[in-house]
């Protein structure tokens, strides 16, 4: 089995490598350039041992290929990808979220929405403001698996203590929709995690800047009409017994007091929301007004280097709040800055006008998506996103998706920015197979609670419930905001 594996890994590893520095090597297909070829080489190299192998290595081997195609010196492809402003601001993100993370703030923001009288004795209520949580958890920390692994802590004690065993229908849709929560808010920051890289490469793509405002609001919309959704399949088609949940209180949850929150903690806390203000507020009110002048000139990474130089500075209790080699060597994960070093210059390698790689695309698609209207363009695209984000890497998805939208709604007018933004949201509901996302298998490997037949059988339903959400009210929305 060892020497199978090795051998998988190995094979894997010559195709990846074939095609990243030999698929340039092959006669240009009109109108590809042979420069054009050089460069789809790279990035389906790239994505083949993204898919297939590993993040990281496959995404540095990426840069020094891409310099190979001569689309530019060494020295500009890592101006453009590790100097990139996107680069640099997930890394600061990554460590500021890690420190609110690794101080259980958290805690105290889950404990005050499972809390709330209003799921005295309503289960699917309990369930929405549960699965909610754990969207929100998953939105406000840095990596959005300690926000699984805490939910599902809880959610385990909730079901023994009301007597539900491991397999029972309610604890596998509720273990499920944990994950399902948690995937939600995996995108729901514009400045973090996948919502950044896939915002950064659109911006790369299309030369349009995402509204972050604009986003999280579309975000969170869309976010509670589809845990709505999942709650209400859960109760009218799936049918589970409720009964034993049906007593639920929020007396469960303070039974175990939380201690007040340390100076640290609550530092930390305030932090975090003034960040997320000062994120936001440069959408909002006036270019002329001076703070407003000084937060455009900084910009976003001046705001998260002005956070993190200040909390870094200030001490609690002898320390600093945030000590930033600590929390970088914890929550700083170097495959995927490396992932968007690479993403972010070959973004805009992929839609030059020298490779000819849009033209080619265009004349490809044109059976699927020429001539259609923007709405069944849209309809289309996120339709594709939707079930191919449950086969693939949802970030690595998402990236191959943006060439071929950005080529087409030039051509049949469709809004860019609404459907990118949609089509963002759309591949992390990436939860069918274990190759869905990198978060995906640990819901698959979770056999205690559920059987991997079972999360394929209730997601590929909640998953069309979903897409028919989109068309009614996703894209009409998306449109309207953008």
């Amino acid at each position: 089995m060892a020497q199978r594996k090795r051998l998988t890994y190995v094979l894997h590893c010559v195709i990846g490598i074939c095609c990243m520095f030999g698929f340039g090597l092959l006669p240009a297909v009109s109108p590809i350039t042979p420069a054009g070829m050089k460069i789809l080489g790279v990035f389906i190299g790239s994505i083949y041992m993204w898919s297939f192998i590993d993040i990281l290595w496959p995404s540095l081997l990426g840069l020094v290929a891409l310099c190979l195609t001569e689309y530019a010196p060494m020295g500009t492809i890592m101006q453009t990808s590790f100097g990139d402003s996107v680069s640099i601001l997930i890394i600061l993100s990554m460590v500021l979220f890690g420190a609110i993370q690794e101080a259980g703030v958290t805690n105290y923001i889950s404990r005050w929405f499972l809390t709330r009288k209003i799921i005295n004795g309503r289960p699917i209520v309990f369930s929405f403001i549960f699965i909610f949580c754990t969207y929100v958890l998953a939105a406000l920390s840095a990596s959005i698996l300690p926000a699984i692994l805490f939910m599902w802590a809880i959610l385990y004690g909730v079901l023994s203590d009301v007597g539900y065993q491991k397999g029972d229908k309610y604890a596998t849709l509720m273990v499920i929709g944990t994950y399902f929560g948690a995937m939600v808010g995996h995108g729901a920051k514009p400045f973090v995690a996948t919502g950044l890289i896939l915002t950064g490469a659109f911006t790369k793509v299309t030369n349009i800047e995402i509204n972050y405002l604009t986003y999280m609001l579309y975000g969170i919309i869309m976010a509670v009409l589809s845990i709505i959704v999942y709650c209400l399949i859960m109760k009218y088609i799936f049918r589970p017994d409720t009964s034993k949940i049906a007593n639920i209180s929020a007396n469960h949850f303070e039974k175990d007091v939380l201690p007040p929150m340390k100076a640290k903690q609550k530092v930390l806390f305030v932090s975090l929301f003034a960040f997320l203000l000062l994120m936001l507020i440069p959408s909002i009110f006036p270019k002329d007004i001076w703070f407003i002048a000084f937060l455009n000139k900084i910009g976003n990474n001046g705001i998260a280097l002005m956070f993190l130089g200040v909390l870094c500075m200030i001490h609690v209790d002898k320390e600093p709040v945030i000590d930033f080699i600590k929390i970088a060597s914890k929550y700083v994960s170097w495959d995927i800055f490396c992932l968007v070093a690479l993403v972010m210059v070959i973004s805009g390698a992929l839609t030059d006008e020298s490779t000819g790689i849009i033209n080619f695309l265009t004349v490809m698609l044109d059976p699927i998506l020429g001539g259609k209207s923007p709405f069944v363009f849209a309809v289309l695209v996120l339709g594709f996103a939707l079930v191919f984000t449950n086969f693939t890497n949802n970030t690595v998805l998402g990236v191959m998706i943006l060439p071929v939208l950005y080529s087409y709604a030039k051509i049949n007018g469709a809004n860019l920015a609404g459907i990118g933004v949609a089509m963002i949201f759309m591949v992390h509901y990436a939860i069918i197979t274990p190759a869905a996302s990198i978060y995906s298998a640990v819901l698959h490997g979770n056999y205690e609670w559920v059987d991997s037949k079972q999360v394929v059988a209730y997601t590929s339903i909640v998953l069309v419930f979903i897409y028919l959400l989109y068309i009614v009210v996703g894209i009409p929305l998306a449109n309207a905001m953008f």
